[in-house]
């Protein structure tokens, strides 16, 4: 089944419907009930058409607490960042164009069977375990040029208590808060050379340069980040309610575009790392996925890692756990 909530555009997302009316493989619904879950096989999208922006967030979490495929109908193709909503879990975008031109049950399997393909065959097609890393030192990131394709590491970097930061110490707070974040991050993580290429409200995401030095620095740093958080956290951010830090790595490909003009970048690599880092890494530990190659874990750290299974067809590893 698929259900489509819509609270301001219903008329016209069922005019959209394609033969909706003469089958049973759509539901269109005003509202998520208080409790969301999705069976296998289903579908849920959310029509943005209308919605605050506090109402959207407050919507989108519900689908992602949900579980299982969900998407967006951005009918009037408002969003400014239609890329945001995969990094944030999304499974399908359906802008002003499509919905124009109207939606069939075609158009929504077609979503679905793309879905479960990219998690079956994740592993094969993306796979980079063994494969040797380019010699030779980085360049640097002037040498990268826009719009060009290229290998890097992603590693993932999130900040989080158990509730809301932002509501706890007030917007003010928050934003000198972020800008002090960032300032550290950078600062310990500057040996591994990365650049910050994406935020959101709650995490960064930095590129790192395809060289097993580089990606080397980069774990060790994150390790080093996450033994001294007490510290950083109070004496350096500030901050005296409870958080830690989750970092998550991965390796793959995407097109290079500079930071702060990232906003129509798509890629199956940026968006595993926001997957990974958002819905299986965990707090206090720094997660790698299989496609990281073997030889940037330093021979001292290789033990400290453990199997975690498996996440959209990738394995993995976290890191154990510190004791204090």
């Amino acid at each position: 089944m698929i259900y489509i909530f819509s609270s301001k555009n219903a008329a016209a997302i069922r005019r959209s419907l394609l033969s909706a009316k003469k089958n049973t493989w759509a539901e269109l619904l005003p509202q998520m009930p208080a409790r969301f879950a999705l069976k296998e096989g289903d579908q849920a999208y959310l029509d943005i058409y209308g919605l605050a922006p506090s109402d959207r967030k407050k919507a989108i979490g519900k689908l992602k607490k949900g579980g299982g495929f969900w998407g967006i109908i951005d009918p009037k193709g408002t969003a400014e960042d239609p890329a945001a909503f995969f990094f944030d879990g999304a499974c399908d975008y359906i802008g002003q164009t499509a919905v124009k031109k109207g939606l069939n049950k075609k158009r929504f399997d077609a979503a679905l069977s793309w879905s479960g393909k990219r998690s079956g065959d994740k592993a094969i097609t993306e796979k980079k375990k063994g494969q040797k890393l380019p010699a030779g030192k980085f360049e640097g990131w002037k040498s990268v040029r826009s719009g060009t394709k290229g290998n890097f590491f992603f590693l993932f970097v999130s900040l989080l208590g158990k509730s809301n930061l932002r509501l706890l110490v007030g917007d003010a707070a928050f934003s000198a808060y972020r800008m002090r974040l960032r300032g550290e991050l950078q600062q310990r993580l500057n040996e591994a050379a990365p650049l910050l290429w994406m935020e959101t409200e709650d995490s960064s995401l930095f590129l790192v340069p395809p060289r097993t030095a580089n990606a080397a620095a980069v774990i060790e740093a994150a390790l080093r980040i996450i033994l001294d958080s007490r510290l950083i956290v109070i004496e350096k951010l500030g901050i005296s309610v409870p958080v830690e830090f989750t970092f998550a790595l991965h390796y793959g490909q995407t097109v290079f575009q500079a930071p702060g003009k990232t906003g129509a970048v798509i890629s199956e690599s940026v968006n595993y790392i926001f997957h990974l880092g958002k819905k299986r890494a965990e707090t206090g530990r720094l997660t790698i996925s299989g496609n990281v190659p073997d030889e940037t874990v330093p021979d001292g750290l290789k033990e400290f890692f453990k199997n975690a299974g498996e996440f959209e067809g990738i394995p993995v590893r976290h890191s154990r756990r510190f004791t204090f």
